[in-house]
């Protein structure tokens, strides 16, 4: 509980110092939090809205860029900010240049359903989910650590 509770700590503080950076600038992350995040394999964020779905990816860059080595990280998006993705270009398009292979990210169908989004709607490499909180339950059972701000 003790380290679930630091590594929310952690990640809040971090994901509020990513949003405000260039976009070009990779925060450091100190070489004791590294190691101390590397002793957890699964990491995972669950999202409802834009800011905090920005910084999920933001800090994907970051961890990766300062050597937190992870088996998988998963964002889980729902809600209306689903809609947005379908329909602000600016923002699929900074989600996209942050996806790559070892960055898995899951869609609720139903969001998509009830706000009229198809999959061809959404950007590149983002998969559906029967339901996001089934597949955060999923992930919590499977041992992530998760954050949901």
């Amino acid at each position: 509980m003790r380290k679930t509770i630091q590594l929310l700590s952690l990640a809040g503080a971090l994901m509020f110092t990513t949003f405000g950076i260039a976009q070009n600038e990779v925060p450091k992350i100190e070489k004791s939090v590294v190691e101390t995040l590397n002793t957890t394999p699964n990491l995972g964020f669950g999202v409802s809205q834009e800011r905090p779905l920005r910084s999920a990816f933001m800090m994907y860059e970051q961890m990766k860029a300062n050597g937190v080595k992870f088996d998988n990280y998963e964002i889980v998006i729902w809600g209306m900010v689903v809609k947005d993705i379908a329909e602000n270009k600016e923002l699929s398009s900074f989600l996209s240049k942050y996806m790559d292979e070892d960055l898995s990210v899951t869609v609720c169908s139903v969001a998509m359903d009830k706000l009229g989004v198809k999959a061809s709607d959404l950007p590149k490499g983002f998969k559906e989910v029967d339901d996001a909180y089934v597949r955060i339950f999923e992930l919590q059972a499977l041992g992530y650590n998760l954050v949901i701000p």
